[in-house]
């Protein structure tokens, strides 16, 4: 019995993980900027990770468009098949509840129209 668990347990796990690489394969193949985006998602605060998750990115064919304050998110975000927006989250200095506030701010009262329109309607 003791000789079975060792070999079982591990078997079990193998085929565990066999599953989750075909079904990440599938995601990343049929849904690559929505993947990639939830991805570099997950590693905003890794910036090793993040960096090799990007290089991922890029050798995939896809885009990572810069950082803007008018249409980004605190997280990454597909923008279309083809091109991810860089998370506002992922920029040094920044956190979740200052990009709550610009998203809201900006839901609110639409664009804003340069950084003088920013800094009147953003709460210091």
């Amino acid at each position: 019995m003791a000789k079975f668990a060792g070999y079982g347990f591990n078997k079990s796990h193998a085929a565990a993980y066999a599953l989750v690489a075909c079904q990440t394969a599938y995601l990343k193949a049929h849904f690559p900027s929505e993947f990639m985006a939830a991805n570099l998602s997950a590693v905003m605060d890794d910036t090793d990770k993040e960096h090799g998750l990007y290089n991922d990115v890029l050798a995939n064919g896809l885009k990572v468009l810069p950082p803007d304050i008018n249409s980004g998110e605190y997280r990454f975000v597909p923008v279309d098949e083809a091109s991810i927006r860089f998370g506002l989250g992922a920029v040094k200095g920044t956190g979740e509840s200052a990009i709550g506030a610009i998203v809201r701010e900006r839901a609110q009262g639409g664009a804003f129209r340069d950084l003088f329109d920013f800094c009147e309607r953003i709460d210091k």
